[in-house]
């Protein structure tokens, strides 16, 4: 692989804000990538501006919003060659007798409806470059954990999306994959847990390796996943969990 393998590809972004969705952007982009960091709000690229970076606001849950954004971008930069849907909710924990149906629907709106509007307004794009779509799932798509009914139902419909995604556009030149991360020391895990030691302390025993991962690490598998170097794999889901569904 080149130094630059996405050298003049344009990539989407959603979640941009997020330090997932932020450490994402910025390896695609240091791989040569153009981004469109896609959130609520427009969110920059840290440590980045000019020609190679897009913030556009966008709630990936409205219809009408993901046409506009995607139209914008390709009129912006003239193709799209990448979707990166990591968009998700923070989702209420419980169990379903405690979880109002407006927190059901809001999780399942954002991590799963939002992935689908937005591949789908993408696609004939896609077609012309040859492109790929990434969905970020999660280790709780595959094992699920208390209280997480909303989260895990999401995390492993966004799978089978994959799957079905791949499957209906391999003659046109589209690859489908997702990406399944273990817990990340995120800043909103850190506000759950209430310190980077606490996360530690509740998430790092659950991990055969001994710890959780690292936005970079995350990142690294992305451009992997997105770059010709994975030219040959559809379909799949890439479990960088830490060996957490091992157990």
């Amino acid at each position: 692989m080149t130094s630059r393998p996405l050298a003049d590809r344009v990539a989407i972004i959603t979640g941009a804000r997020g330090d997932l969705g932020q450490a994402i952007a910025a390896r695609l982009h240091e791989a040569g990538a153009r981004v469109c960091l896609v959130d609520l709000e427009p969110v920059a690229l840290a440590g980045e501006t000019g020609e190679g970076v897009l913030p556009l606001a966008c709630d990936i849950t409205d219809e009408d919003a993901v046409d506009r954004t995607v139209r914008a971008v390709a009129a912006h930069w003239g193709r799209i060659d990448i979707i990166v849907n990591n968009a998700a909710a923070e989702s209420r924990i419980g169990k379903i007798c405690d979880l109002p149906v407006e927190a059901w629907r809001h999780t399942l709106d954002v991590n799963l409806t939002g992935a689908f509007l937005l591949s789908r307004a993408a696609i004939p794009h896609l077609r012309e470059t040859k492109g790929v779509i990434l969905n970020i799932a999660s280790q709780l798509g595959h094992v699920t954990a208390r209280g997480h009914a909303a989260y895990s139902a999401s995390k492993a419909g966004l799978m089978s999306l994959t799957r079905t995604l791949a499957l209906d556009h391999a003659d046109e030149g589209i690859r489908a994959v997702s990406l399944s991360p273990g817990a990340v020391m995120t800043s909103r895990l850190i506000r759950r847990a209430g310190s980077e030691e606490e996360v530690l302390n509740q998430h790092g025993p659950r991990h055969p390796i001994g710890r959780i991962g690292k936005p970079s690490e995350i990142a690294e598998a992305a451009l992997f996943l997105v770059s010709d170097a994975a030219a040959f794999i559809t379909g799949s889901d890439l479990l960088a969990d830490g060996g957490y569904t091992l157990k």
